[in-house]
């Protein structure tokens, strides 16, 4: 096959993160989800905690204009960007790097937007249906179901409130994607599967 990213975005629930590491499984390359922070972290020189606070703020619609006492100076500071949005900027940087590095799937981290302009990105949105996505959540995270379709909803706002603002497009819009599936519906295993057939088609289609 050759060269591509898989980009897997999702809603709250769906397994997307779970689909995202058993595709990579199988095509034999690396997962990245939230080791992104981390490798942001070492990039950048902000925290892995400062990063992940910066995008719970986002989320909320809530942004830092300054950075707080004790950061100390990123190494990829930009004279009048707020830090939280550095944050962003290098952890976009990551996901290049990354995507250059050889294939690959990444899941969440408004990965479809930063990557959308390279052909070799297949764009993927997981959704399903919300009695689905309750007994998911229930059974992976082991919270009890009272309540859990109002959390989900609260989870997914949030995802949208950051992707909005951040790529100033509409999280979740159908004509954004290569793929859309539903994983109530096929499962897994299933979504798995009919990634991997557009990763093939694709690849013929290149290859011709």
């Amino acid at each position: 096959m050759s060269n591509y990213v898989i980009s897997i975005s999702r809603e709250f629930g769906s397994g997307g993160r779970l689909i995202g590491k058993r595709l990579a499984a199988r095509l034999g390359v690396p997962c990245y989800d939230r080791t992104i922070i981390q490798k942001t972290s070492e990039k950048s020189g902000l925290s892995p905690d400062f990063i992940a606070r910066a995008e719970e703020r986002a989320r909320s619609r809530f942004h830092l204009s300054v950075a707080p006492v004790g950061v100390g100076v990123p190494a990829l500071a930009h004279q009048g960007v707020p830090v939280s949005h550095q944050a962003f900027f290098a952890q976009a940087e990551v996901i290049r790097e990354l995507a250059d590095e050889g294939p690959c799937v990444i899941v969440g981290r408004c990965s479809d937007y930063v990557l959308g302009e390279r052909p070799e990105c297949l764009k993927v949105f997981i959704h399903a249906d919300m009695d689905s996505r309750v007994e998911r959540c229930v059974e992976e995270y082991h919270i009890p179901s009272d309540d859990m379709a109002r959390r989900i909803v609260q989870m997914d706002k949030g995802r949208a409130n950051y992707y909005n603002y951040y790529t100033g497009h509409i999280w979740g819009d159908m004509r954004r994607y290569d793929l859309t599936l539903n994983s109530g519906m096929i499962g897994v295993e299933g979504a798995v599967e009919l990634i991997v057939t557009l990763v093939k088609a694709r690849s013929a289609q290149d290859a011709l």
